[in-house]
């Protein structure tokens, strides 16, 4: 054995610790580790010294207390270097040092670093689940920094900034990365979680201010980074993003553009010869854009523009796309454009951009349609040309000497004629209306869509391609000019590729002219306005979720697109499988239970990814359009579990931990120390009292559910406890925190096999419902027996309604079963398509309108619900005809399922009130304001926003409760307790079991809301 070179080491410990005194004195923020300023050989040779010292002196002996920075300093080179989730770090330590690192001196390395970080002002781990469920490694990963572990996050994360990174504060800078960072696995969340150590890292690398990090630091990460291929490209996109933020001039009337939102008016002549008026808003800029389509979205708002427009979808007004704009009454000109602004309870910079919109409708308006005479404009400004025809909207009956102009149709109380220029008794009433007439060039500018429809300046991508059309017979001569280069018109088509930098295209002839202005701007991949994009619906990102059937995809988009083609996949191992559908009218959530994930989680990859113990990745893609991946990684807790069919041992960062056993017959005991059996039905493993000072919270409920293959999949052996309306049981009964803890143990159980997680899902189930009838009291779960396993997708509702009533099926035409189905889902199908905001139209109104005997639609909507099931007895006789069954074809086809509107209006109501859970409304305390729940769209909301909905509830049904108004904290750890258990385990969820079981009102509201949450994360009331 080699002599220790003590005199190396002593120096060492000298060299480091200037070294840090220095960095400390010399900055604001946190100093870490990792800044020891030594080269790679160096570090090298540290490390040997210091393996060389633990050898002579154990770890966790006195000597390194003298002597910590050089164990310090290794032990974040280790860190650096450390790729894994945190369960094989002490491993790679022992062999780095040819030690064994016991318990002991595991704990004696943390104390170290804290002593060190007190010392030297070091950074000190955030609170985040990874650094929680590690806090042993936790310490020398933060003084990693950036280690190698997250490069490729965090440089595709840096690329996805949109934002000059100059014009940011910290705050702002820290916000917008944590956005961008779409892959986050959970280490590099811990990274995040504080500014102080992710910011000036950003900074640096980014070509900002670096002082608060050493630079041969930041050089060693930035050739880090480089020598990644994948990350090299990313953080060369970002330094270029950056680059050209920098150069581009944010104009002061470009920030005065954003003051005032003025909406655009538009008629669209249809098919069937009908007109409809559209109008159209700028999208709103920024970051507040998101905030103010989910705020809006949550709370089913649905302006009704001037209060006369029948009420449209917040998000179709914030698309940036038309929209159709029904008006039954002109509405009057000063009557602001959106009502009842103050009283929707949202933050007042949302209310001041609500403000700021803008349409005019001052009749009668001028519009100028396109060449295909399909499509026409309100005419900006006052001048008119000769070469093109005009339409006229006018208030029906508004003027007598409209009455001489051709009429080209009505759209309720309007009246649309159609006016020649070029004509002078029209070209008289274009005057009297002040508009001027000219006899100019008219041409047509098609090609690539601007960026950004309405600016004042047109914006085109760089290379596009645009086209110069004439609209009428030009002078021979007539020139096309672009800069320098001009060409010929001659009544053909000029093609031009859009250069960069502001241009002016200009037309000329002998006698006029004409120019557009126009911009190129080169945008980076992903910087383009998305059209659809894919979120992932769950709670927590894990493996355990995706198995679990907690995890959901929701596809969304400006518009309400269909046909769109989805295609998901799941790497495990590096290997891809996956599987492709069409998708219905967009929004369309993705649930457990139906495709893709009945194909894609088929039992073989449920195996292989139970047996692989790395990150899976989820890949998710719509065409072009969208395209996103999510790493999940297993559930982070303080212990875990190893081992294979032989047995199971239960692991910590300190050594194994005892077990016990919970027999599924018991299910709500605690764990017994027993040595699992053969058994015939399933068990938990479950930790045997640990320390939860050391462990944490979540250390009870690291367990493991085992059941035997061939285990019969019928209802449970256990019975039903006596139940008791306090925190704890006696005498032979459960109280509220004696079943929570054991739902805690079963819902957040690993299990190794299908028949274990099944069984798994029964027991959380079975006490689930316990804990409700603690809580809420017998007839309200009574009321979630007879619901559970129902969906609560309306328009699955819907064709339930259908199939059960026999409403839009001919009763004439005999239909075999499966063909009823067929044809009522295609007609419920083609209702969607046409009318996707169905039930946000009629969502908050049915209940009334169905009790003032009102219909919920107009007769032109039922109409088309008619014809909708007219279409799909066509297609269905097609498909028949098609197979040469001609005879049943032509009897099919002469199916006529016509009905009346008060048919029709029962079964949208029961298929509205499935969705909103209605049986409960009744039962919810105080009853004059169940409406305000049951009127949530839960559909995006996350479960902070939830909960902030359910305080503003309970501020508003104070009179209900027996007690004082509860704080967000206890109501957040109430409805995790229902909806997201693993983030409840980390909260104080002892402390509000007494609020949960007193106040039966906040219990039944809280309930109601999970249980609505759940069906649109699982597709159903059940868990």
């Amino acid at each position: 054995m080699d002599t220790p070179n003590w005199k190396s080491l002593l120096e060492a410990e000298e060299f480091l610790a200037e070294r840090f005194v220095g960095l400390r004195d010399g900055r604001a923020g946190p100093v870490f580790f990792i800044e020891h300023g030594l080269s790679e050989p160096e570090a090298e040779d540290l490390r040997k010294a210091v393996s060389r010292a633990a050898k002579q002196h154990p770890l966790q002996n006195n000597w390194w207390r003298a002597n910590p920075l050089p164990l310090v300093v290794t032990a974040t080179e280790i860190g650096y270097k450390y790729r894994g989730t945190g369960t094989d770090f002490w491993p790679k330590m022992e062999s780095a040092l040819g030690i064994h690192v016991n318990p002991e001196a595991r704990q004696q390395v943390r104390d170290l670093f804290t002593r060190c970080s007190l010392k030297y002002r070091g950074a000190k781990p955030p609170v985040t689940p990874w650094t929680q469920a590690f806090h042993l490694i936790a310490w020398p990963i933060t003084h990693a920094l950036a280690p190698l572990e997250f490069h490729r996050q965090l440089s595709e994360a840096l690329a996805n900034l949109r934002s000059n990174i100059q014009d940011l504060d910290n705050e702002d800078l820290h916000r917008a990365v944590r956005m961008a960072a779409h892959r986050a696995s959970s280490r590099f969340e811990a990274f995040l979680e504080d500014g102080r150590h992710s910011v000036p890292v950003i900074r640096a690398l980014l070509g900002g201010e670096g002082e608060e990090i050493s630079q041969d630091t930041v050089a060693r990460i930035d050739l880090d980074l480089t020598a990644d291929r994948d990350a090299r490209i990313d953080i060369e996109i970002a330094r270029r993003h950056q680059k050209r933020l920098r150069k581009r001039l944010d104009t002061p009337e470009k920030a005065a553009s954003r003051e005032v939102l003025s909406g655009l008016l538009q008629l669209r002549l249809r098919e069937d010869g009908r007109l409809t008026v559209e109008a159209r808003f700028p999208s709103v800029e920024g970051s507040d854009a998101e905030r103010l389509r989910r705020t809006l979205r949550r709370r089913r708002y649905r302006p009704s523009l001037w209060g006369v427009a029948l009420p449209v979808p917040s998000e179709w007004m914030l698309s940036g796309l038309p929209f159709p704009l029904n008006l039954p009454t002109v509405p009057d000109e000063a009557t602001p454009l959106l009502q009842g602004l103050d009283h929707l309870g949202i933050d007042s910079d949302l209310i001041a951009i609500l403000e700021s919109f803008r349409l005019d409708f001052t009749l009668p308006l001028v519009f100028s349609p396109n060449t295909d005479g399909d499509l026409a404009r309100c005419v900006r400004g006052t001048q008119v040309y000769t070469s093109r025809d005009c339409w006229l909207l006018a208030k029906a009956g508004s003027r007598s000497t409209f009455s001489n102009l051709p009429k080209l149709g009505s759209i309720g109380p309007l009246t649309c004629y159609k006016l020649d220029p070029s004509v002078p008794h029209e070209a008289l009433e274009l005057e009297r209306l002040g508009y001027r007439i000219r006899h100019g060039i008219s041409i047509s500018m098609t090609g690539a869509p601007p960026l950004e429809y309405g600016a004042a300046l047109p914006q085109y991508l760089v290379g596009d391609e645009r086209i110069v059309a004439p609209k009428q017979q030009h002078q021979d001569g007539t020139k096309v000019a672009l800069g320098t280069q001009s060409v010929t018109l001659d009544n053909n088509l000029v093609r031009f590729q859009v250069p960069e930098g502001k241009h002016v295209l200009a037309v000329s002839t002998k006698g006029a002219s004409k120019t557009e202005p126009f911009e190129g701007v080169r945008v980076a991949e992903g910087e383009l306005r998305r059209t659809c994009w894919i979120e992932l619906n769950t709670d927590e990102k894990t493996v355990q979720a995706l198995l679990g059937d907690s995890v959901a995809l929701r596809v969304d988009g400006l518009a309400p697109l269909e046909g769109l083609m989805l295609t998901v996949e799941v790497e495990v191992g590096g290997v891809r499988a996956g599987t492709s559908l069409p998708l219905d009218p967009l929004p369309q959530v993705l649930v457990a239970g139906q495709e893709p994930w009945s194909t894609l989680l088929d039992e073989s990859m449920r195996d292989r990814i139970l047996k692989d113990e790395q990150p899976i990745i989820l890949h998710a893609r719509v065409g072009a359009l969208a395209e996103e991946s999510w790493t999940l990684e297993r559930s982070l807790r303080p212990s875990w579990w190893t081992g294979g069919p032989d047995g199971l041992f239960l692991n910590s960062e300190l050594g194994q931990l005892n077990h016990g056993v919970i027999w599924i017959s018991r299910p709500v005991e605690k764990p017994v120390p027993a040595l699992p059996s053969a058994t015939d039905d399933a068990i938990l493993l479950a930790p045997l009292e640990p320390d939860e000072g050391i462990f944490g919270p979540g250390a009870g409920f690291a367990t493991f559910c085992r059941a035997p293959a061939n285990v019969a999949l019928l209802a449970p052996p256990m019975e039903k406890p006596m139940l008791r309306r306090s925190r704890w049981g006696s005498a032979g009964s459960v109280g509220l925190q004696d079943l929570t803890e054991a739902w805690l143990r079963w819902s957040l159980a690993e299990s190794d096999s299908l028949t274990a997680e099944f069984r798994r899902r029964q027991v959380a189930a079975r006490i689930d419902l316990w804990i409700a009838e603690i809580a809420c009291g017998a007839i309200w779960v009574r009321r979630e027996e007879d619901m559970r396993g129902r969906s609560a997708d309306p328009w699955k509702l819907l064709v339930e309604e259908c199939l059960k009533t026999g409403h839009g099926l001919d009763e004439l035409v005999e239909l075999s079963e499966g063909d009823q189905g067929e044809v009522i889902r295609m007609a419920v199908f083609e209702i969607r398509r046409n009318y996707p905001d169905l039930w946000a139209r009629i969502g908050p109104l049915a209940v009334q309108h169905v009790d003032s005997g009102k219909s919920l639609l107009n007769d032109e909507e039922y109409a088309d619900f008619d014809a909708a099931c007219a279409k799909a007895y066509e297609k269905l006789a097609d498909r028949y005809r098609k197979s040469g069954r001609d005879q049943v074809a032509n009897l099919i086809g002469t199916a006529d399922p016509g009905a009346a509107p008060d048919q029709w209006d029962p079964v949208l109501e029961n298929a509205i009130a499935g969705s909103e859970l209605r049986e409960f409304g009744a039962l919810l305390l105080p009853t004059d304001t169940a409406r305000w729940l049951m009127s949530l769209d839960l559909t995006l909301m996350s479960l902070d926003e939830i909960v902030e909905e359910l305080h503003l509830w309970i501020k508003e049904s104070r009179h209900a409760l027996a007690g004082e108004l509860p704080s967000s904290d206890t109501l957040r750890v109430i409805l995790a307790l229902w909806i997201a258990p693993e983030a409840a385990i980390s909260l104080d969820w002892r402390g509000a079991l007494d609020r949960l079981s007193a106040e039966r009102p906040l219990a039944r509201a809280a309930r109601y809301l999970a249980l609505r949450a759940r069906s649109v994360r699982h597709g159903s009331t059940s868990q």
